[in-house]
């Protein structure tokens, strides 16, 4: 199964503050911004080499605010991995590695054409979300 990050998630209480991290400190630029309904949250990608750090802002209190209001504004929220193929990687990771998928069945997304979570219960403590089919592919 071969896996290739595509972003780091960092969960943030206001995208333009912390845009202006990204911009003015590390000299990366805006690449994407999105509305994903299917997580309830708004999100923003800066590209630095051959990867990005989204910026994820929840758009409601439940899962992902509660995450921001326990933890706090610029903490890691998730690893992504870009798969060639959801379907096989859904079932490999599920069924034979035993993995629980947050988000059950794999959910589009304006950003993916697939997207899902891993537990981080048996992820080893990091929430891990696997993509595919980016709009925003991979910077050079």
């Amino acid at each position: 199964m071969k896996l290739q990050v595509h972003h780091i998630g960092v969960v943030v209480d206001d995208i333009d503050k912390a845009k202006k991290v990204y911009e003015n400190t590390f000299g990366s630029s805006e690449s994407a911004r999105y509305v994903v309904d299917a997580f309830k949250a708004e999100v923003s990608f800066y590209p630095f080499n051959n990867t990005y750090v989204e910026l994820v802002r929840p758009l409601e209190d439940d899962g992902l605010g509660k995450f921001l209001k326990e933890r706090g504004s610029g903490t890691l929220h998730h690893i992504c991995y870009i798969v060639d193929d959801m379907e096989e990687a859904y079932r490999f990771f599920t069924q034979e590695k035993g993995l629980r998928a947050v988000t059950g069945a794999p959910q589009y997304t304006p950003c993916f054409e697939k997207a899902l979570f891993f537990h981080p219960k048996d992820t080893g403590g990091v929430l891990i979300e696997l993509v595919s089919g980016a709009s925003c592919p991979l910077p050079d």
